[in-house]
């Protein structure tokens, strides 16, 4: 459908014609051949300016040789190497052009850079004024503005076939001309300048009906292309068309036979309409949603939508006429045999299609799948809430709002049985505001009677008939006011097998529940006893933590008070046996007297002792333990330790090792508390030692960088199953070996406390008739080295 046009310096016949043929090919309708034939009118652009890069420089530089400058030489130089400059761009640019295979939609992109390069040419093709312009010379002056006029005469007639082209070369330039003839205010310029207006117009009208007749011949061109590629089309169509009938009516007749039991058998429902929605054929698989297919006939499609989806539905079908043709949407049909359905509805406008002229709508229901994912996300959201923390009435209500998600049209309701199996409303978010207390009232009345029965007894109740007076005036007219006419009560049952609540839906319909919603109703309600019981167990959990610090903190002001209470006497035994074992007073009288002194003030010193251990670990458990820090001497610490321990260890023939590092450094910690763990770690290893043992002493400095010190014997050890045990508050090795050497268990316990309170560690290894190692660990940031500032590690590394 591509015509002759003008045709430029190097354009042929056949390459017009070649381009007819691909544009045509894109060309059906007058629309879509406009960017064609813009194509065509700015290729015979390009090809007419196509020795433009070449002829343009040569006539500038002829023209500065020839007239006399009005500047300096130099001036003129620089103006002619711009011109030169800009022209070799434009080759360039042509170039790229004539390389391209450009698609008519993209000609206008074209089209404005090409105007842009002309403005910007003409712009400085005006600097001929500034440069050559001189007061005295009127022949000059004259000249000059002739070779503009001249210039916009001819390109007027070269550059006609596109507006944004032809202003392009053609007003910069006369609007120069017109400027600079009335800028010199002379007689002869003012009309000359004056003249050039009409002048202007009349060649931009010449260009327009040049223009339209170039538009209108390619136009025929292009239209004659394509009648003539038809008429050779059809003759050789209609031979092979002939001879196709036959079989092309034979597919039509096999495809229409297994189109129809396609359709006839597909799961999804499938219905064509017309151009005003009247169904005009229904699937049999409409009977599957329930809807009768013959009964569908001749109704309107869009009856079964509400006022909002006739809105939307109608809304995508006029946006599928602008573009799309098929759109795809979920709506939720209106109670139809008694339960709603989620659809999910493709549109497919047909209306273009002369054989259809509607739509087609294919109908899929997906109501178990909303049903499916809403009941997941509304199980996730509750799951959340309790994971939370969140208040009971809270997960109660998202639990209770996800019921009505899932079930359109539905009220949800939980409720909770006190301690006197009174119905508590526990979450009710849609139903009316006084539905508690008119549940509280209902209950009251119907607790003894068949629905209280029911109910504490766990069974299912389902009533469809609410509004109906057989219920009572008080029951049929409230669901009347509040519009409720369905009832699904679930009772909701504890592990133990216990009612401890309900869950209920309410309906506006009369609806009688299947599988489906008998299964959904147990599963809710297993949820609700979930979290019912999950918050009732943390409350009690909470009730029965405190009691128990209670109880601990009544210990340990008990032992507080008790150790007290014993300190009193004891200091006074202590005192008085210490006396009299060294006779201050004078002689007893028989050596018996002494011994029997002396086992009291042995006795007294144990007791003390162990009462100084309780009050240790209360304190401890209590938290009221205060750590004393100061930069000590640990290898000092140990030493004194042994020479604290060197009676007994003689007494028992036991060897003491002490084996410490190079270079030791200071600790910071408590010098009592560091004390009391090696006196504690000394006397278990010699106590549980026998006579003539050996107790080793290994302190070191760990690849981490902090300190560890061990204290191993070979004494009678530990079973490993006791290990733990005997970390514990009064925790004993219950075996014969163990009782005989006495003793509280709370060395242990105090040592491991004191250790963790200095962050350290505390390690207890054993290996039983062979001996045990415990192993403190603290940590490198206590360590304090001498003669230098830093520290192995900081605090929490």
């Amino acid at each position: 459908m591509h015509g002759p046009c003008i045709i430029g310096e190097g354009t042929t016949l056949s390459s017009i014609d070649a381009q007819v043929k691909q544009i045509s090919a894109a060309a059906g309708s007058a629309d879509s051949r406009d960017p064609a034939i813009r194509l065509e009118l700015f290729s015979a652009i390009m090809h007419s300016y196509r020795a433009l890069p070449v002829f343009f420089p040569v006539v500038t530089a002829a023209l500065a040789l020839t007239f006399e400058p009005a500047v300096p030489a130099w001036v003129v130089v620089g103006w002619w190497l711009i011109i030169v400059a800009i022209h070799v761009e434009y080759h360039f640019y042509q170039h790229r052009y004539f390389d391209a295979v450009i698609a008519p939609d993209d000609v206008n992109s074209w089209i404005k850079a090409t105007a842009a390069r002309y403005w910007l040419m003409n712009i400085v093709w005006l600097g001929l004024f500034p440069l050559f312009w001189n007061s005295g010379g009127d022949i000059q002056n004259f000249a000059i503005l002739m070779v503009f006029v001249v210039h916009v005469v001819m390109a007027s007639q070269t550059a006609f076939h596109l507006t944004p082209i032809t202003i392009s070369v053609t007003l910069p330039i006369m609007a120069g001309v017109i400027g600079m003839c009335i800028s010199t205010f002379e007689t002869a310029y003012l009309a000359l300048g004056i003249g050039c207006t009409p002048t202007y117009l009349y060649l931009m009208r010449l260009a327009q009906h040049q223009r339209k007749a170039a538009v209108e011949t390619l136009d025929l061109r292009l239209r004659n292309a394509d009648l003539i590629r038809d008429l050779g089309q059809a003759r050789d169509v209609s031979e092979e068309a002939r001879r196709q009938a036959e079989e092309a009516n034979d597919q039509l007749k096999r495809r229409e036979h297994h189109f129809r039991a396609l359709v006839e058998n597909a799961f999804d429902v499938v219905l064509v309409t017309d151009e005003k929605a009247i169904i005009q054929y229904a699937s049999p698989a409409a009977a599957k949603l329930g809807l009768e297919p013959g009964a569908l006939i001749g109704m309107n499609s869009l009856e079964f939508l509400t006022d909002r989806q006739r809105n939307e539905v109608l809304g995508l079908a006029s946006s599928s006429e602008s573009g799309a043709t098929t759109s795809t949407y979920e709506l939720v049909v209106p109670d139809y045999n008694g339960k709603p359905l989620w659809i999910e509805a493709t549109l497919t406008n047909l209306l273009n299609d002369e054989n259809v002229r509607g739509y087609v709508i294919n109908l899929r229901d997906i109501t178990q799948r909303k049903r499916a994912e809403t009941e997941q996300r509304s199980q996730f959201q509750v799951l959340q809430a309790l994971a939370t923390g969140e208040p009971l009435t809270e997960v109660m209500t998202r639990l209770a709002l996800g019921a009505e998600e899932t079930n359109p049209g539905a009220r949800a309701a939980v409720f909770l049985l006190d301690g006197t199996r009174d119905l508590v409303t526990s979450a009710a978010p849609s139903l009316p505001d006084d539905f508690n207390s008119w549940i509280g009232e209902f209950w009251k009345r119907e607790k003894e009677g068949f629905f209280g029965l029911a109910a504490l007894s766990g069974t299912r109740i389902v009533v469809t008939n609410l509004q109906d007076k057989q219920h009572g005036e008080f029951v049929s007219s409230y669901m009347r006011k509040a519009g409720i006419q369905t009832l699904w009560f679930q009772p909701i049952v504890s592990h133990n097998g216990s009612v401890i609540g309900s869950f209920a839906l309410y309906f506006p319909t009369a609806m009688e529940p299947g599988e489906q919603e008998n299964s959904y109703l147990a599963g809710v309600a297993h949820l609700c006893s979930i979290a019912i019981e999950r918050r009732r167990s943390e409350e009690s959990l909470r009730r029965a933590t405190e009691s128990a610090e209670l109880a601990n903190r009544a210990k340990t002001k008990f032992l507080a008070n008790m150790s007290h209470e014993l300190r009193t006497p004891l200091n006074a035994i202590i005192g008085f046996s210490e006396i009299m074992r060294q006779q201050m007073f004078g002689p007893l009288g028989t050596e018996r007297y002494i011994e029997y002194t002396n086992d009291i003030h042995d006795s007294g010193r144990h007791l003390l002792n162990v009462i100084d251990d309780i009050l240790d670990i209360s304190k401890i458990e209590a938290g009221r333990y205060a750590i004393e820090e100061e930069e000590i001497d640990f290898a000092g610490v140990l030493r004194w330790s042994i020479e604290m321990m060197r009676a007994r260890t003689i007494e028992k023939e036991q060897t003491i090792t002490l084996s410490l590092p190079d270079e030791m450094p200071q600790l910071r910690a408590d010098q009592r508390a560091m004390r009391q763990v090696m006196l504690n770690l000394l006397s278990n290893a010699s106590k549980f030692t026998p006579v003539g043992g050996q107790i080793d002493l290994v302190s070191a400095i760990d690849d981490r960088g902090n300190l560890s010190l061990s204290v191993s014997d070979n004494g009678i050890g530990i079973p490993a199953d006791k290990l733990q045990e005997v970390l514990e508050p009064f925790g004993q090795v219950d075996d014969t070996n163990a009782r005989q050497h006495g003793g509280t268990g709370l060395g242990l316990p105090i040592t491991k406390s004191l250790i963790e309170m200095h962050g350290g560690e505390f390690v207890l290894q054993s290996d039983l008739g062979r001996g045990t190692t415990a192993i403190m660990t603290l940590p490198g940031w206590r360590l304090v080295w001498l003669g230098t500032t830093e520290k192995a590690a900081t605090p929490g590394t």
